[in-house]
């Protein structure tokens, strides 16, 4: 995934989530389109939109769902065009990746915590 494309997602979800309003999300990418080499949670950081720890909340959960969904394919128990429809809902309302795979019938209750408990150990975090 581009850049550009876990900027697009960050803003999505920022915005679903309240974080930040239509408004600050599209003043942001406009600043950030006369500084291309800044990432869009930079642009909001320094626009006073977002606090570093909401910044590093959302990246450090947007990387989780990413790795799952990444797990989850490698595993056959999803396909990229699921983790895909899942990835768009999770823009739409800033839920929880492995929320919405269950959601939508693309994974059951077990194979999604089976997953992230396997996730926690490579990752070596309890809390994940």
């Amino acid at each position: 995934m581009t850049s550009q494309g876990l900027g697009e997602r960050l803003g999505q979800v920022l915005l679903s989530q309240g974080i930040i309003s239509r408004e600050q999300l599209e003043h942001a990418l406009r600043e950030q389109a006369k500084k291309p080499y800044l990432r869009l949670g930079e642009v909001l950081f320094t626009l006073g939109y977002l606090s570093f720890a909401q910044l590093e909340e959302q990246l450090e959960q947007q990387y989780r769902d990413l790795r799952l969904g990444q797990l989850l394919v490698r595993k056959g128990l999803l396909d990229p065009e699921q983790l895909e429809a899942a990835m768009a809902e999770h823009e739409a309302t800033g839920l929880l990746l492995g929320h919405l795979v269950i959601k939508l019938g693309f994974c059951t209750l077990e194979q999604v915590s089976r997953v992230l408990e396997e996730q926690r150990v490579l990752t070596g975090n309890q809390r994940a």
